[in-house]
C-alpha cells in the first residue's frame, strides 16, 4: 500500500449483534419533487429507503414559475397525483405538499421536521425547475442530513451496502456520523477514512471514534491520509472509495472548506456539479 493513505482494520472478537428492534431508524423522510429527467430515480430511491426504516415519507413539490408555465408545466402540475398514485402501491405512510413557486426558505420547503431530506444536484439543464435553496440553502441552514444523488443516478441502484465516512474531527463530520447512523447501522461494509496530518493506524482519537462506533454494531475499517507524499487528502479517499467499493460517502458539510469546495466545483454556484456518487452531507 502506497506511504500516503494508511490503513488498519479494527480487529473484533466477534460481531456484536444488535437487536433489530434497537436500530435506529429515521422516522420521518422528505424527498423533494420537481418535473426534472431526475425526478424518478430520486423518488424510487426515498421509497426504498421509506421501506427499509419503516419510515412516513412526505414528497415536497419544489416546483418553480417556470416549471409551471414552461414546457413541462402538464408534469409539474400533475407531480402530487403521480407521487400519490405510485405510493398508493406500497404500505408505506405517505403525504404530499406544495412548496409553492416562491418558496426559498427550509422552513418553507418543509425541511425542519424531517430526519433525512432526499434531493439530487442540480443539473443544468433542469435546474430552473426547482426551487434554488435546494439543495444548497436547505442542507447549510437546515440542521437535518440530506442524501444528495448525482445526476446519473438510476432507481435500483445499491446505495448504503459500503459507506465511507469522511472524518476529520470537527463539529460537521461528527455530525454527519451521527445523522448517518441509521444507514451505517444496516451497512455491510462501513470504511472511517481520516483527513488528518501526522495521524498513525494507532492514534486513540481515531480508535475511540472506531469504538464508539462499535458500540452502535458498526464494525468500522480505518484508512486515512498523512498529508504526506504526492497523493492529496482527496486523491487518497477515491483510492479508498475504489478499494472498498463504496457505494455512498458519508461527510460534513463545509461552507468554504477546501475539501468542500474541491468535491463542489471550487464556487457556491457549481456547488455538487462534480460528484458521481451518493452523499449523505449534514450541516
Amino acid at each position: 500500500m502506497a506511504d500516503d493513505p494508511y490503513s488498519v482494520s479494527i480487529l473484533a472478537h466477534a460481531a456484536l449483534r444488535v437487536p433489530v428492534e434497537e436500530i435506529m431508524s429515521y422516522k420521518d423522510i422528505v424527498v423533494y419533487l420537481d418535473a426534472s429527467d431526475l425526478n424518478e430515480a430520486r423518488l424510487e430511491t426515498a421509497i426504498e429507503l421509506a421501506e427499509q426504516h419503516a419510515a412516513r415519507l412526505i414528497g415536497v413539490d419544489i416546483s418553480t414559475t417556470a416549471a409551471l408555465e414552461g414546457e413541462r408545466r402538464e408534469r409539474a402540475r400533475s407531480l402530487q397525483g403521480a407521487f400519490e398514485e405510485r405510493l398508493a402501491q406500497t404500505r408505506l405512510e405517505a403525504e404530499c405538499r406544495s412548496a409553492g413557486p416562491a418558496a426559498s426558505t427550509a422552513q418553507e420547503l418543509f425541511a425542519h421536521c424531517a430526519d433525512l431530506i432526499v434531493s439530487s444536484q442540480p443539473h443544468i439543464d433542469s435546474a430552473h425547475l426547482a426551487a434554488a435553496a435546494v439543495p444548497k440553502d436547505v442542507l447549510l441552514d437546515a440542521g437535518v442530513p440530506m442524501l444528495v444523488l448525482p445526476t446519473e443516478w438510476e432507481a435500483g441502484r445499491p446505495i448504503g451496502r459500503s459507506i465511507l465516512v469522511a472524518w476529520n474531527f470537527s463539529r460537521e463530520s461528527t455530525r454527519a456520523l451521527h445523522d448517518a447512523m441509521p444507514m451505517l447501522t444496516r451497512a455491510e461494509r462501513v470504511t472511517l477514512f481520516v483527513f488528518g496530518s501526522g495521524l498513525d493506524s494507532h492514534n486513540p482519537d481515531v480508535l475511540d471514534v472506531a469504538a464508539h462506533l462499535k458500540r452502535h454494531g458498526v464494525e468500522a475499517t480505518i484508512d486515512g491520509w498523512r498529508g504526506a507524499g504526492q497523493m492529496d487528502a482527496v486523491d487518497a479517499m477515491f483510492a479508498s472509495l475504489e478499494r472498498e467499493e463504496a457505494d455512498l460517502i458519508v461527510a460534513g458539510a463545509y461552507g468554504k472548506s477546501p475539501l468542500w469546495e474541491y468535491l463542489f466545483g471550487g464556487t457556491s454556484e457549481q456547488l455538487l456539479n462534480n460528484v458521481s456518487m451518493p452523499l449523505v452531507m449534514s450541516h
